[in-house]
């Protein structure tokens, strides 16, 4: 072999050597940080406006609160352009995965203006705080919402944190 033809080999190793190592080192999400994602990917899309994206991690199997996916889509687009809030945090999360199942206790307060602000201070005229219990199944090897039900909470429960019921 040509010492050319040596140079293009010994390249050409290097080169493979050094995806493999970064691929050894590359961080792959685990499946509760997949889950957080979805839930944050989903706020930030609602504040965008972006209902497509907001439902993007719900199942086509969805039930919850006498809704399907379509229901929930309408009822964020309502919310989103009505101006009823614009504005969603995460203030936490708890998920427990177990296999291909996983549930998850969502903390969100939703606002309609003062971004920036203390929630305190937009707590109860500009903002409310929600909890969402939700049942998620792994489909087509992402995270989807299967089923979710939710409710006010007060600052209080919220400054506690949730909490997943047996």
């Amino acid at each position: 072999m040509s010492r050319r033809g040596l140079v293009l080999v010994a390249l050409l190793t290097a080169g493979v050597a050094a995806v493999l190592v970064v691929q050894a080192f590359r961080h792959v999400p685990t499946d509760e940080e997949q889950i957080r994602t979805l839930f944050e990917d989903a706020a930030r899309a609602a504040e965008e406006k972006r209902v497509g994206d907001v439902v993007q991690g719900v199942s086509e199997r969805f039930v919850g609160d006498r809704l399907d996916k379509r229901g929930v889509k309408q009822l964020v687009a309502a919310h989103v352009f009505r101006g009823t809030w614009v504005g969603v945090t995460i203030s936490g999360i708890k998920v427990e995965v177990q296999g291909d199942e996983a549930r998850a206790a969502v903390d969100a307060v939703l606002y309609r203006s003062g971004k920036g602000q203390p929630l305190a201070d937009l707590l109860p005229a500009q903002a409310s705080v929600h909890r969402f219990l939700c049942r998620l199944a792994r489909e087509e090897g992402a995270w989807r919402i299967m089923t979710a039900t939710w409710r006010p909470i007060s600052l209080e429960e919220a400054a506690a944190g949730p909490e997943l019921s047996p």
